[in-house]
């Protein structure tokens, strides 16, 4: 791995070198960084074929390379040499190859863990190959699909839409909630049949619609601090203890297709709220006394809890059932880009209704 030396080392009086103009433009962000490396008029650098180039940045961005190491790498070892350089021992084939086609321009730091965590997967690595040309972009899509959706036309119909992407995946794991595991095979091939994007948000609505209709399943058991509620009477006192309208629901307790714990641990109490709908049960509310917000550590004991029981946490079948419909007609071309949601919006927390 060469000596351990960190590259700040490298310019012990804090000056930084100059960097020229055709640097900055095919380096962007590490343009500093590999002027530390390959001084100003930087054409050891320059002069490197792309695949290189992208893998002596990729290199650079973690520590414990001294310049003259990532300078003899990058310039004279062997692929097989690099390429175990940046995979480890028996790196996968082909792995310089698909550098090579990453085009001029040096990638966004971000953009290079995803690709190498991709290339070590099988399937991705084959859709990878075929690829004539790689991108960040469309990268991050593919790691946003589970294993068995990498695949070539529903990548190339998500285009970039990550939104799109994260919800073709949220369809694939409710179809498993759904169908069952042994259907993973007959749902991807329906993804994959695909020909247009209306085409493929139509096959997540069907996958996700349940083969037997309102299928009774019945609450989990929750081990302790949870304390079930399944008295009318119990239920009261919950309502009176934490302000709140849970005997509003009582006709849904009653009908099973709710049901209601407290929670008495660290930083509780919760009254926890558990949904049933097409896909099973799902946590649909977990707040304290007057509807307060649990702390963000309560709250992830709360959920590793109820996933471990085997009930779900996001989207209730419904809203996402619906949001897939309106994808089929949608233009994604003419929709605003958005940001990607936080850990407790993608818990979907509050939808006691659906």
């Amino acid at each position: 791995m060469g000596t351990p030396m960190t590259l700040p080392v490298l310019l012990a009086d804090g000056r930084a070198p100059p960097v020229t103009p055709l640097m900055a433009f095919l380096a962007g962000a590490h343009a500093d960084l590999a002027g530390r490396i390959w001084p100003a008029p930087h054409e050891e650098f320059l002069l490197l074929p792309a695949a290189r180039r992208h893998a002596a940045i990729l290199l650079a961005l973690r520590s414990g390379y001294s310049a003259q190491r990532l300078q003899w790498l990058a310039a004279r070892a062997r692929d097989g040499e690099l390429a175990a350089e940046i995979f480890g021992d028996h790196p996968p084939g082909g792995a310089m190859k698909a550098l090579g086609r990453m085009g001029e321009i040096l990638w966004a730091g971000e953009a290079y863990p995803v690709f190498i965590d991709l290339f070590r997967d099988e399937a991705a690595r084959q859709l990878i190959r075929h690829m004539p040309a790689l991108h960040p972009e469309v990268l991050a899509i593919v790691s946003l699909l589970p294993v068995r959706l990498r695949l070539a036309n529903v990548v190339s119909l998500l285009g970039t839409e990550r939104l799109a992407a994260a919800d073709l995946a949220a369809a694939y794991a409710m179809a498993l909630r759904v169908r069952g595991e042994a259907a993973a095979g007959d749902i991807a091939q329906r993804f994959g049949r695909a020909k247009t994007w209306a085409g493929l948000f139509e096959a997540a609505v069907q996958v996700v619609q349940p083969l037997v209709l309102a299928p009774v399943v019945p609450p989990p058991d929750l081990p302790e601090p949870f304390v079930p509620v399944r008295r009318f009477e119990m239920l009261s006192k919950t309502a009176l203890e934490f302000r709140n309208c849970l005997r509003d629901y009582a006709a849904d307790l009653a009908s099973g297709r709710m049901a209601v714990w407290i929670w008495r641990g660290e930083g509780g109490p919760a009254a926890i709220a558990l949904r049933r709908d097409a896909a099973g049960w799902r946590l649909a509310e977990a707040r304290g006394r007057d509807n307060a917000e649990l702390p963000d550590a309560a709250l992830m004991e709360v959920v590793a809890a109820v996933r471990a029981a085997g009930v779900r946490t996001g989207e209730a079948w419904a809203i996402l059932y619906r949001r897939l419909e309106d994808r089929v007609h949608e233009d994604p071309a003419a929709r605003p880009a958005e940001g990607p949601p936080s850990w407790r919006q993608q818990l979907c927390l509050g939808y006691l209704w659906d």
